[in-house]
């Protein structure tokens, strides 16, 4: 399994999270983690804000057990069950040529993260919803400050139990039918992104989205869109190079989303 290739035995799933056990884990990595935990925030991401403008090195990192005012995309509250799951936001100085792709980019490395702590695999939603068996495992938030600076929520759903969440979303815990130690699983995540992080400054930025179609399901089915409260229906047909979703309208037009609240049609 993944977990093991991190150092990191299952363990207590429930036990107090060891930041400590994470941070010795991510020695010598392309980014340089410096985390921070705390068992009670009011957000992460307003944290990463704050750290931002103490001028705090890129790989600044906060993690917690609970949220009192997370936010997900569209300004939606993130629900999770405290201690159960993994909540963090990082401190990102990714350069003006990828902050376009830094959504697509940041989904790749959680779902790679993801696949790499528990062998499951990992379903791209754009813009940057994470699924296992069409059900959301985990969700991320990107909010752009000044100098190029970006903050990255993640949540991921870990160790929740069936009725704890949601119909639409499920847990790692659920999807392979024992807990996990979060810990094992913000190593594998931090990695990839240090990694993904890393290739951005030494290719052209076409791989992300050449990855991002590769990873995904999504590019071929029929979705919804909602934009100016209008809800509008098609087929999402590919990536542009800047990362729009380019969906054809069920009248043959071709409209491309920048942002928005793109959902699945099941038939």
């Amino acid at each position: 399994m993944g977990l093991v290739k991190n150092s990191i035995p299952f363990g207590d799933a429930s036990a107090p999270f060891d930041a400590t056990l994470v941070s010795s884990q991510l020695a010598a990595q392309p980014v340089a983690w410096t985390l921070h935990w705390l068992p009670e925030v009011s957000s992460t991401q307003d944290l990463v804000r704050e750290a931002a403008l103490a001028r705090a090195a890129e790989g600044w990192t906060v993690v917690t057990d609970w949220q009192r005012q997370g936010r997900g995309r569209l300004g939606r509250q993130w629900v999770t069950v405290s201690g159960r799951d993994l909540l963090f936001s990082v401190l990102l100085r990714p350069g003006r040529q990828m902050l376009s792709l830094l959504p697509l980019l940041a989904g790749i490395a959680v779902a790679q993260g993801l696949e790499q702590g528990t062998d499951l695999p990992v379903d791209l939603k754009w813009p940057n919803d994470l699924l296992i068996d069409a059900k959301k495992v985990a969700g991320i938030l990107l909010e752009h400050g000044p100098d190029e600076v970006a903050a990255l929520g993640v949540g991921v759903n870990v160790n929740s139990g069936p009725g704890e969440l949601p119909p639409q979303a499920i847990s790692a815990a659920i999807a392979l039918g024992h807990p996990l130690r979060r810990e094992a699983l913000l190593v594998s995540i931090l990695k990839a992104l240090g990694a993904a992080l890393q290739r951005s400054r030494s290719e052209d930025r076409g791989w992300v989205v050449e990855t991002w179609r590769q990873r995904s399901s999504m590019l071929g089915s029929r979705v919804s869109y909602e934009q100016a409260g209008v809800v509008s229906a098609g087929v999402a047909e590919d990536l542009e190079d800047d990362g729009a979703l380019r969906v054809r309208l069920e009248d043959g037009r071709v409209t491309r989303i920048y942002a928005g609240d793109v959902r699945l049609l099941r038939d």
